[in-house]
């Protein structure tokens, strides 16, 4: 029907290991965003943040080492504030 087309998409995964397919996982969701027509926003490389957690596609965190740190929180914050500045500017656009 469409209703999920021109939506803004991002994802935040865990898991319990290292190497628990955290990168593969996020690029898999992808593939569900694409079909349906919506407007991916990763956090790419695009803050310094990023650098630090490693992984440009979404906030990941691995559940098998304890609760989230501030590394995965401050990268999980800025995600978040990417996905509503750029909600914003659709909506703004429309």
């Amino acid at each position: 029907q469409g209703k999920l087309a021109d939506k803004v998409y991002s994802a935040f995964v865990s898991s319990g290991t290292n190497h628990g397919g955290l990168e593969s996982t996020l690029l898999a969701l992808g593939n569900v965003f694409y079909h349906w027509g919506g407007v991916i926003v990763p956090p790419g490389y695009t803050d310094p943040v990023q650098f630090a957690l490693g992984n440009p596609y979404g906030t990941s965190h691995v559940a098998g080492n304890g609760p989230p740190g501030e590394v995965e929180l401050n990268a999980a914050r800025y995600q978040g504030k990417r996905v509503a500045e750029t909600a914003a500017a659709l909506k703004a656009g429309r």
